[in-house]
């Protein structure tokens, strides 16, 4: 009984969307558009924050000490700095692997590398690379060696600070967010519009059938639901669709993502593999809601049953 009951709800339901084709072909192309933009914003935001990351990965302290200053003395410095909550990587670039990284950043410069031979003894010394927990915490590190036994040994302090690359980009982003948004609450205002007037004129068509179903005794539940099944109908084809292609266009733009962050692996097929069910599971969700509420508002106005 209650089988037949629901199948006779669907049946209608799919009556109502094929006599009514072109305006559900509408209504889906709307929520399509809708949805794909909203993984506009998704693949946006972790390119955002992949950005961030490799942005962080650059920053850091670099202390190069005197050539005289002895490996032990170095390892000191370094024992000390350990021990500092905001640090949390140091790492010992030895005199000679501080040479050969140079002679490898000036392969194609003989000059300089010619002026290396002539050298009886090593003319660089020993490097620390510190590496801060936080981006904010570098100016602490940076005082805590700004120390007079400590400038005695080291000749020179390099931090590469990219706080305002990263303001930059998350200036960016907030613009194109708030765009993003705006466009997508538009597209979403619309696919409501368009709900609201598919349940209409359907509703305008089925006029005579409803009374009919009225004077054999169908309840109101019976005669609204058909139009609220439609609804899902509508919000589950068009994320289908939206996934459909969504996916063939991420393979397309992985290579030039990839080639956007200098080569470094970026995969936002990968990301949507990961986090499928809670990206469009919440989008199906929202859709739905969008689309039953647009529903009930015109079967609350249109259907006097």
């Amino acid at each position: 009984m209650f089988l037949a009951y629901v199948g006779r709800i669907i049946k209608f339901a799919l009556q109502d969307f094929w006599r009514n084709i072109w305006l559900s072909v509408v209504t889906i192309t709307i929520l399509v558009l809708t949805l794909f933009l909203v993984n506009v914003l998704v693949v946006f935001n972790t390119m955002t924050a992949t950005a961030v990351d490799l942005v962080k990965e650059k920053v850091d302290i670099s202390l190069y000490f005197s050539p005289a200053t002895s490996t032990d003395n170095v390892m000191e410095v370094k024992n000390t700095l350990s021990k500092m909550p905001e640090v949390a990587k140091i790492t010992f670039v030895s005199k000679d692997d501080a040479l050969q990284q140079f002679k490898k950043k000036h392969q194609n410069d003989p000059a300089i590398l010619e002026t290396l031979k002539e050298l009886d003894s090593n003319p660089l010394g020993h490097a620390l690379v510190i590496k801060a927990r936080t981006l904010d915490q570098y100016p602490i590190i940076l005082s805590a060696v700004d120390k007079p036994e400590y400038n005695q040994i080291i000749i020179k302090k390099d931090f590469s600070d990219r706080q305002a690359v990263i303001k930059n980009i998350f200036d960016v982003t907030n613009k194109v967010r708030e765009v993003g948004i705006m466009v997508i609450i538009i597209f979403a205002l619309i696919a409501g519009l368009i709900v609201f007037n598919t349940v209409r004129v359907a509703i305008y068509t089925h006029r005579e059938e409803i009374g009919i179903m009225k004077l054999v005794g169908g309840t109101n539940w019976f005669i609204r639901l058909p139009y609220l099944v439609e609804s899902v109908l509508f919000s589950f084809i068009s994320c289908v669709i939206a996934v459909m292609i969504l996916y063939p266009l991420l393979h397309l733009a992985e290579p030039y993502l990839s080639a956007f962050f200098g080569g470094v692996q970026f995969s936002a097929t990968g990301y949507f593999n990961s986090n499928f069910i809670s990206i469009f599971g919440i989008e199906l969700l929202a859709v739905i809601v969008l689309n039953i509420f647009s529903s009930l508002i015109a079967i609350g106005r249109y259907l006097k049953v």
